[in-house]
């Protein structure tokens, strides 16, 4: 009697129906799915201060240059070997090197920069697989940036933006570090002398950086070199060192990525280059079928690889006159981050620049002398062109 008792009192315990299983299944999976959004937007306002960091770290070293040498760094230097033979002058730096390679003393890659200065390793030709002359002479400061070198496979942290997709990777190629920070040139593809931006182009651009292909660090007089603090009439706190630009992670993005665009065609009237803006991130074509090498390295100055042009607001897209990195271009800033680009200034400062950003007229020809005809982002981009007011305060 004791044990039938005690069988039908545990049969009439409490217990859940199928019915409240499943709303307090229900109930949990909401609250993950509120919870999550959270989560990421956390993880993402992380990534985005540590970015903010970065951007902080190249504009101090900038600064630190500038009191050690009276100068900015260059956009582009280094030597040259003349190009009478095409290969052989990608045993020299090509007069190519990046400002960030020049501050590597300051981001604490002492080690890495006099590697670079000395040439102390073998460079087998400027591409795998090379069949040509093989060299063991080398310039100072050669090889070529883009060259495979394993220099240039040395992955900085502080060059990578942690929300950039393509800086997780290795750009286009696989024998180059990518960087998610480019420099500014101007706010327009030619620079005060009429000459174009890029390759064998202008050594006086509207921004802070432009060529120069003297010797390295040690010029600093003529056109090209880098910018004196005196030079900046706009204001330090008005004129833009750096901003983000996303790194090469796929064809026919405009995140990474260009479109095909006679320069003629944009130096009239660069609103032309927002026709390439497709759906959903992508470009509209025509697209380079090569030498989609947009942070590609972060030892190569070329302004597609590690420039941008304050001309079209950030993440729009960009357009060069032909495919490859030589090219004269509009290279609009981006990033991974809502809404806009993270940005530093020549005094230090950083700053968020919004994709909203007041772009003036851009209908009208890129311009050679005088102020930005393209609003505060333009006017931002520019070293002195009598745009003391534009700011991002």
């Amino acid at each position: 009697m004791h044990q039938i008792f005690n069988k039908r009192r545990y049969n009439k315990l409490p217990a859940f129906t199928l019915v409240e299983l499943l709303v307090v299944i229900a109930i949990i999976g909401l609250l993950v799915g509120l919870l999550l959004p959270a989560v990421r937007a956390a993880r993402e306002s992380a990534r985005k201060l540590q970015c903010m960091n970065h951007l902080k770290q190249l504009s101090l070293a900038a600064l630190n240059y500038e009191s050690t040498h009276g100068v900015y760094p260059s956009g582009m230097n280094g030597p040259i070997v003349a190009p009478s033979n095409w290969g052989n002058s990608w045993a020299s730096s090509r007069g190519h090197h990046s400002s960030l390679l020049f501050m590597l003393p300051f981001l604490e890659q002492e080690p890495l920069y006099q590697d670079i200065v000395h040439c102390t390793l073998d460079y087998a030709g400027p591409w795998p697989g090379w069949t040509g002359r093989y060299y063991g002479e080398y310039v100072p400061f050669g090889p070529h940036s883009l060259a495979p070198d394993s220099r240039d496979l040395k992955r900085i942290s502080t060059f990578l933006c942690p929300s950039d997709p393509g800086a997780q990777g290795m750009g286009v190629s696989s024998y180059n570090a990518p960087v998610s920070y480019a420099a500014c040139w101007g706010d327009s593809t030619i620079g005060r002398d009429g000459v174009r931006i890029g390759e064998w182009g202008t050594q006086d651009s509207r921004g802070m950086f432009s060529t120069d292909w003297s010797m390295p660090i040690r010029s600093k007089t003529g056109s090209g070199r880098g910018r004196a603090m005196g030079e900046i009439a706009d204001g330090t706190s008005n004129t833009l060192l750096y901003s983000e630009k996303a790194v090469f992670n796929g064809p026919g993005k405009i995140k990474g990525d260009y479109a095909l665009m006679p320069s003629a065609t944009f130096r009239a009237s660069p609103v032309a280059c927002m026709s390439a803006k497709g759906k959903n991130g992508m470009l509209l074509g025509p697209l380079p079928s090569s030498h989609q090498r947009v942070g590609d390295a972060w030892s190569c100055g070329l302004p597609m690889v590690s420039g941008f042009i304050a001309l079209l607001p950030p993440n729009s897209p960009s357009c060069a006159h032909d495919r490859g990195e030589w090219h004269e271009g509009i290279y609009s800033a981006s990033s991974f981050h809502a809404g806009g680009v993270n940005v530093c200034m020549a005094d230090g400062s950083v700053h968020f620049a919004s994709d909203a950003i007041d772009t003036g007229n851009l209908s009208t020809p890129v311009p050679q002398t005088g102020p930005s005809p393209y609003g505060v982002w333009g006017a931002l981009g520019t070293i002195n062109s009598a745009e003391s007011n534009a700011s991002l305060q």
